[in-house]
């Protein structure tokens, strides 16, 4: 199931998804990115800011500000813990 957040066109906010080891051991993210996207279009894209919450949680941050009322956009997480690369998506519904 996709996340969804709700904007009300003009707002600036942080998305921000949570990443938990599923054995509870330690890791760390080497990277991460996030494109905001309409359809096709790249509306935004940067680096996600990443908080250490314990050695096996971390939360990741997209600071965005969709600029077309009524779409739907696509917010892609794409973020690296060695070896692996890994995708989350979150829908963004703006009114």
């Amino acid at each position: 199931m996709t996340e969804k957040v709700k904007f009300a066109l003009g707002e600036r906010k942080y998305v921000c998804i949570q990443v938990r080891s599923s054995c509870m051991q330690p890791f760390e993210i080497c990277s991460a990115k996030y494109v905001l996207r309409l359809g096709n279009e790249i509306e935004k894209s940067g680096e996600c800011e990443i908080q250490k919450k314990s050695d096996s949680e971390v939360l990741l941050s997209a600071l965005i500000q969709p600029q077309v009322k009524g779409a739907v956009y696509a917010l892609e997480y794409t973020y690296e813990i060695a070896p692996e690369i890994l995708k989350y998506e979150v829908k963004v519904c703006v009114s």
